[in-house]
This record gives structure tokens, sequence and C-alpha cells, in this order.
């Protein structure tokens, strides 16, 4: 069986998920998962501009769990017989980019997970994780709104979410207003493409 070592480090290479039985990080193994978490954090930082953000170990790991289960719940097809996936949400910068390294891969699950039924268990819960993480849920294929709102406390992860944005091009994740739109007003006249206008609450929910 492969062990979560082995698995974090094939999809931080690689971005495979390779498992052969359900994902365990035991304590034995957690020192090295978190110095590789902090590895792949201090690479992925380098594209982040601004002030240096703080490696948050915590945000990071719980993340990574987060993460191998559901690529688990995916391949096995089992949600519904075991607890739904959870990851509270967090406003420090250091959290949000943390949990980030491995949150970015959750959209490529959850449009898997959409593809077998767009009412499954899995993807209720990767919706809602999403959601409740905006810089990594923008990358997802969804309609309506994030439930936490992107502020990141942090000029670069504005810049970062604001980029996403412009590649996805959700309107219902454009901010109405603060610093995140500002970023966004800038990315998109950059690319001289026009800010989506978000439809009305009812239909952005509909």
């Amino acid at each position: 069986m492969h062990s979560f070592p082995e698995w974090l480090e094939r999809l931080l290479s690689t971005g495979e998920s390779v498992q052969d039985g359900p994902p365990s990080l035991v304590l034995s193994e957690r020192r090295s998962v978190e110095g590789r978490l902090r590895a792949a954090f201090d690479q992925h930082a380098l594209d982040v501009a601004g002030p240096p953000i703080a490696f948050d170990p915590d945000a990071a790991l719980r993340a990574a769990e987060v993460l191998a289960r559901a690529c688990w719940l995916l391949v096995s097809g089992d949600e519904g017989t075991r607890p739904a996936l959870a990851l509270d949400p967090a406003r420090a910068p250091g959290a949000n980019l943390s949990a980030d390294v491995t949150l970015r891969f959750l959209p490529v699950v959850h449009r898997r997970a959409r593809a077998r039924g767009p009412d499954g268990t899995l993807v209720i819960a990767l919706d809602r994780i999403l959601r409740a993480w905006p810089l990594s849920g923008v990358l997802a294929d969804l309609d309506g709104e994030p439930v936490t709102a992107p502020d990141f406390g942090h000029p670069g992860l504005q810049l970062l979410y604001a980029e996403r944005l412009a590649a996805t091009g959700r309107a219902g994740w454009v901010p109405a207003t603060g610093p995140v739109r500002e970023w966004v007003e800038r990315v998109f006249a950059e690319r001289g493409v026009p800010v989506p206008v978000p439809l009305p609450q009812e239909d952005a929910r509909a």
C-alpha cells in the first residue's frame, strides 16, 4: 500500500493521485509530510508578489488530508458510507496559501465527481469546501459565489485570485467592492476583457 508521503510526493511532482487504499497519515509520517508541504509552499510562494507569507503547517496538513480523502472517495465510490468531508475556512494569508499547495488540485476532483452525478455526496462536500476557500475555489467550475469573502489581507494573494478569476470568468466570484475588486479590474483591463457582471442573487444561486 502506498504511504501518505508517497502519495503526496507523486501528487506534488506529477499532479497525479495514485492510491490503492484509503489514505492514512500516521503520526510517524507527519514530520516528513510537513517538510514536503513546506518545501512545496516555499516554491509556490515564489510566484506570489508582496511581503513574505508565513507557512501554516496545520492548514497545509489538513488540506492535504482532505484532498487525499477526496481522491480516494472519487475512485472507490463509497462516499455515501463515510463522514462528509469538511475543512473549516481561515482568513490568514499563511493559511490560505499553505492550504492552496494541495487544495488547488481539488477542482479537478470536483469536476470528475460531478461528471458522475451532480447531486452526489462527494460533489456537495467538495462544493462546500471550495466555496469556503476562494483562493483555490476560484479555479473550480462553480456558478454562484463563494461563502467566504476573498479578502486574504495580502496584495499578492489578491492578485493571484484576480488572475485565476480572469482565467475562469465566473461572474459570481467577482467581489463587489474592496481591494480584491481593484485587482480584478486591473487584471481584466490588462487582458482587454470586461469584468463579468454578477447575476442577481436569486439567479446566481438557482
